[in-house]
């Protein structure tokens, strides 16, 4: 069978979601005859969505990133700090209060402040400064750094580093639905396996069944020997055995199943065999995008190759906030102050004061240390983004070149099925008009059943394929990851 080219991921993802498009001609005996719509792939894929406790686990993650980046906005709180003394027995005895807010800009690193201040009695000359009109003083100011902390400062670099942070547990929750996601259309598929394989097993087992009586008849008639029908027996009894194993795979697949289907409430859900799809849907063509459009693909949506980027990203925070630490401190401030009431005419006049503070690290062993330490962290994450993306295209490769392979695979298996039945048919009728015996009908409807349970394996390996490609380019899961709340500062 050779590709066709020109289908789109929309039809890719049709094909994979419908469940029982292109379904094969052959209803299975345990499909739905009254009002059950048969599972579908996309009910399962939503269930594992909305009440997988796995994804529940995954979504605890971002709320805790969700906590951190709170904790982190907290840095720029308006805060108030108050100090008072009162000393009644002593030389100097006097009262003092001074309370200031300070507000945190993320503009330059700038900090505001308006306090007040209030000290009455006697001081001495030394603490001077610290007397006040009757009514105390309220001033204001600003301070601003004009070098370290100016372009960064450790509020703002936690607050973007959580932000990131926050944006990777939204990927790494998207890559655990991603995971999840793969696992139920495995199982989902394996069930419906298992539906196609228990109806070929009562096939063979009803159409011995209904053989042995006529075989009964004819032998007491003469007409065959009496080995034939004690050689139908012999089948009978295999085949019985043969439905009751596929039986229990039926049984067994729904369990796993059920672990990814759940009800409203969270509940694993065992699907009835009356919700079987009437098959395994025939494949019209194989996917149609070349190489490289998969690969850009899978390197654009990947979930761990995008939180790779966010952690270069936090990197290069960490590298900056390194630098900062080895520039020196130069903070210009600028206050006004006013006192008011009564008391001496010195304290009345308004002021203006102007403060710069400068602090020069000689040596910055802590900015070259954490610099060094940065670099080491980037290399690491650059060496793991290049093995990351190359075992994704790797992947992508494998899992496209699976698809192909497992596409030619459908159309052999079927082809070879319908050889073998027939083969069985012709034997079949050879044996009415006594050409041949039991033994040799029963090889060939054995054939026949293994060919068919070949063509059904076929279809399973060709749509593990498909979800294997499409998990592999993270186009699985239709839903976008959650993003940090918009208009936090």
């Amino acid at each position: 069978m050779s590709l066709s080219h020109g289908h789109s991921t929309f039809l890719i993802l049709l094909v994979l979601l419908s469940g029982t498009a292109h379904a094969q001609p052959t209803p299975s005996p345990a499909a739905s005859t009254g009002g059950e719509a048969p599972l579908t792939l996309e009910e399962v894929l939503d269930s594992v969505r909305e009440q997988h406790p796995g994804m529940a686990v995954a979504l605890q993650g971002v709320a805790t990133a969700e906590a951190e980046l709170l904790s982190a906005e907290g840095g720029f709180d308006l805060s108030l700090k108050a100090k008072g003394a009162y000393v009644p027995f002593s030389y100097y005895p006097r009262e003092q209060l001074d309370a200031v807010l300070e507000q945190p800009l993320a503009l330059g690193g700038t900090r505001l402040f308006a306090g007040y201040r209030l000290g009455q009695g006697k001081f001495p000359l030394y603490y001077g400064n610290y007397e006040t009109l009757s009514a105390g003083e309220v001033r204001t100011g600003v301070e601003v750094p004009l070098w370290r902390n100016s372009a960064i400062d450790k509020r703002r670099a936690d607050l973007a580093k959580a932000r990131l942070r926050l944006d990777i547990a939204g990927f790494a929750l998207a890559g655990e639905q991603l995971e999840l996601q793969r696992e139920a259309a495995y199982n989902y598929w394996e069930w419906v396996a298992a539906g196609r394989q228990l109806a070929i097993a009562n096939a063979q087992y009803s159409l011995a069944v209904t053989r042995h009586d006529q075989l009964a008849r004819r032998a007491a008639q003469g007409d065959i020997p009496q080995i034939e029908h004690t050689e139908n027996e012999r089948v009978l009894l295999e085949r019985q055995a043969d439905l009751v194993a596929a039986r229990r795979k039926l049984e067994q697949t729904a369990l796993k199943l059920s672990i990814y289907l759940r009800d409203r409430d969270g509940n694993p859900l065992v699907v009835s065999a009356a919700r079987l799809p009437g098959g395994l849907p025939m494949p019209d063509a194989a996917f149609a995008s070349e190489l490289d459009s998969w690969v850009d693909k899978a390197l654009r949506q990947r979930p761990e190759l995008r939180d790779l980027e966010l952690q270069r990203d936090m990197v290069q925070i960490d590298t900056a906030m390194a630098r900062n630490q080895m520039a020196p401190v130069v903070d210009l401030g600028v206050a006004v102050a006013k006192d008011l009431g009564s008391g001496p005419d010195s304290l009345r006049p308004t002021e203006v004061q102007a403060t710069l503070t400068i602090d020069l690290p000689f040596q910055a062993r802590v900015g070259r240390g954490q610099v060094q330490a940065a670099a080491a962290k980037r290399a690491a994450v650059e060496a793991k983004t290049r093995l990351t993306r190359d075992k994704v295209i790797t992947e992508v490769r494998d899992n496209l070149s699976a698809l192909h392979a497992a596409y030619e695979r459908v159309g052999l298996a079927k082809g070879a099925a319908d050889v073998a039945r027939r083969l069985a048919q012709a034997e079949l009728a050879r044996f009415e008009y006594g050409s041949t015996s039991l033994l040799i009908v029963n090889l060939r409807e054995q054939a026949a059943a293994d060919a068919e349970l070949k063509e059904v394996k076929a279809l399973v390996d060709y749509h593990r394929a498909v979800v294997d490609l499409l998990a592999a380019t993270a186009a699985l899961q239709p839903r976008p990851t959650p993003t940090p709340e918009e208009g936090r500062p």
